[in-house]
């Protein structure tokens, strides 16, 4: 098998750019040179790397490439800062020429996670190390499709699926309650969470694809029912719709903890269901990459439940 550094170079503008011509003009070479790279690697490797769409996407094949593609980038890049003394600390912090370069480190999270304990663990590892994270937010179940890809480095995920070339490690579990007003149970569940009450009461919802409240349902009912739904896109808006009243639905505690204390909100029952959560990442030797890894380690263990 043949992979240089140009061609690697090459695959990843493609995807990044979405076409071999946008590609070109961000590496500087022409089209007929990013086509015959690409071509050289494919022969390189014997096998086909990417589907000539429009944009361009990468087969399964490709993404294994892709992958060592943007791993060979990031190394690469930590060397160079290494060798000219960017990471050294011989340079005053107030200097501006002496502002080390940051490297792109794209990760994927869920809204939650990013909403409570997930961003103050990326600030830690921001002050203390030259990288630019990019949070690419889906869902927890679909984070993984991500790493799969090549498309990021590390991704929180709810399935530790086995990923080729990648380290999975268990963070803990994110424990959701389900919560309402006092208004609003009083008005839809005067009688508690009835089969009938819940088949009726209006449900917020992350988006369509959020499966966690459907599984909130059929925790508390035995009857399978479609209430009426309220969709929020964001994880801060999500609660405030919960505690304007808009509907009832699933949430951390920490985050709602007080609106639980002043009554604002209240537990519609001591179910709870508990998302266990992982931080999966590449296997590779890159100190950024290890410091982000403790960094997310170090707060989760803080603020999610190990049983």
């Amino acid at each position: 098998m043949e992979l240089d550094p140009d061609g690697l170079e090459t695959l990843s503008a493609v995807l990044r750019e979405g076409t071999f011509e946008a590609a070109a003009r961000s590496l500087h070479i022409t089209p007929s040179a990013v086509s015959q790279r690409i071509k050289a690697m494919e022969h390189g490797v014997g096998r086909v790397l990417l589907r000539r769409t429009k944009p361009v996407q990468a087969t399964r094949d490709g993404e294994v490439v892709i992958r060592l593609a943007r791993q060979w980038e990031l190394l690469r890049t930590e060397a160079e800062l290494e060798l000219v003394g960017s990471t050294s600390g011989d340079h005053p912090p107030d200097d501006p020429a002496a502002a080390p370069q940051l490297i792109h480190l794209p990760i994927a999270a869920n809204a939650d996670s990013l909403a409570t304990w997930l961003l103050p663990a990326l600030a830690r590892f921001h002050h203390s190390n030259p990288g630019a994270v990019e949070v690419i937010r889906d869902d927890e179940s679909r984070n993984s499709d991500y790493l799969r890809s090549g498309e990021v480095l590390g991704a929180i995920t709810s399935l530790p699926d086995r990923i080729r070339g990648c380290h999975t490690q268990p963070l803990g579990s994110m424990r959701y309650i389900p919560v309402a007003t006092p208004d609003f149970l009083a008005r839809w569940m005067p009688q508690g969470p009835t089969d009938a009450a819940l088949a009726r009461a209006p449900m917020v919802h992350y988006d369509r694809r959020d499966n966690l409240q459907r599984e909130a349902l059929r925790l508390l009912t035995r009857i399978p029912s479609d209430p009426p739904a309220i969709y929020i896109p964001a994880s801060t808006e999500y609660h405030r719709a919960i505690e304007f009243g808009m509907g009832w639905g699933l949430t951390p505690r920490v985050q709602i903890a007080d609106a639980l204390d002043h009554g604002r909100l209240v537990t519609i029952t001591d179910r709870r269901v508990e998302v266990p959560l992982f931080w999966q990442y590449w296997k590779l030797a890159s100190p950024l990459l290890s410091a982000l890894t403790d960094e997310i380690t170090r707060s989760a263990a803080e603020h999610l439940t190990d049983d």
